[in-house]
């Protein structure tokens, strides 16, 4: 690629960066920044307001305005839960946006197939193009995800504090970014200490968690960390898939967008019985069995593979 035609794709990233920080901070604080730093701060600032504002308006809506219909009230979680939950992702979501900051950087350096311009291609080949980047993203999730199961390690270190959200009480939107290491853990005798109360679900649930990973361990000063390595390798599908796919440029960032706001939808519990569609009333029975349903926006690699179990099974169980 020629120095003009990659300068579109930089000219693009610049607006995104004009938009979003010109209306956010005043303009000594972010213009004298090199480029890849405004985009990795654009992309901070946007996704931290994505992740409040859209967690925020689902949870009003689903917890207050809606009460009790599409929730019973005893699985609603407390304030306490989010308030942890949106803490942890606070303390992630810095390292979280260096991955699509250093995916536009690629891009804008010509090291991708990303083209600028959908009449470079034609309609025709881009839905071809599109659909073959998002069988390639569920297929990398898929296995993504499934392998921070599977192999031992990645689960204990990385995965497994995540699933301490393994009740309908416990989880919710602002779940959807929650990727927590505990850090604090020195070794020597004595047992683990909890010092909330065990009516926090969440809390006695960490516990239980940190017992196993940490046997032994002496939680003097436990104190909250992130770890969001398992959040980016979740998310490397989107990149990879740059380098192999011929991808449009915008439609791109649009899927990154998207992806912010499917996980917060994935986590409210509220099985929308929208087949094929991955929603949460599958993701619930993930958090609940840690075996089932690995997918992504589909149930497909799920069914295919014989790790798909539908909600709608769970239900007749409870009826019997």
């Amino acid at each position: 690629m020629g120095g003009e035609y990659l300068q579109q794709f930089l000219d693009e990233t610049t607006w995104y960066n004009h938009i979003v920080l010109g209306y956010l901070l005043p303009a000594n604080l972010w213009y004298p920044l090199p480029h890849f730093l405004q985009t990795w701060l654009r992309n901070y600032l946007a996704g931290t307001l994505l992740y409040l504002i859209s967690g925020f308006l689902w949870c009003f809506y689903i917890y207050y305005l809606k009460r009790n219909v599409y929730v019973p009230k005893d699985a609603i979680p407390t304030n306490k839960a989010m308030l942890l939950q949106i803490y942890v992702a606070m303390k992630a979501m810095p390292w979280y946006c260096a991955l699509p900051s250093l995916s536009e950087y690629m891009i804008e350096n010509g090291w991708t197939k990303c083209y600028d311009r959908v009449s470079e291609v034609g309609w025709l080949p881009h839905l071809l193009y599109l659909s073959l980047y998002l069988v390639f993203v569920e297929f990398g999730i898929y296995w993504m995800h499934r392998e921070l199961h599977d192999i031992k390690p990645l689960y204990k270190y990385l995965h497994a504090t995540h699933h301490i959200y393994n009740k309908q009480n416990t989880l919710s939107p602002f779940a959807d970014w929650e990727y927590i290491e505990f850090d604090a853990f020195v070794s020597g005798s004595g047992s683990m200490s909890v010092q909330n109360n065990l009516e926090n679900d969440l809390a006695y649930s960490l516990t239980k968690v940190m017992e196993k990973i940490h046997p032994g361990g002496n939680c003097k000063d436990v104190s909250l960390a992130f770890h969001p390595v398992d959040g980016i390798l979740q998310a490397v599908p989107h990149v990879i898939a740059l380098f192999i796919i011929p991808t449009h440029f915008t439609t791109h960032v649009g899927l990154l967008f998207l992806e912010a706001v499917w996980t917060a939808n994935i986590h409210d519990c509220i099985h929308g019985k929208l087949w094929p569609v991955m929603g949460a009333g599958y993701h619930t029975i993930h958090h609940t069995t840690y075996r089932h349903n690995y997918g992504h926006y589909t149930i497909w690699m799920d069914w295919m593979l014989g790790t798909l179990r539908d909600p709608s099974d769970e239900e007749g169980k409870k009826v019997m």
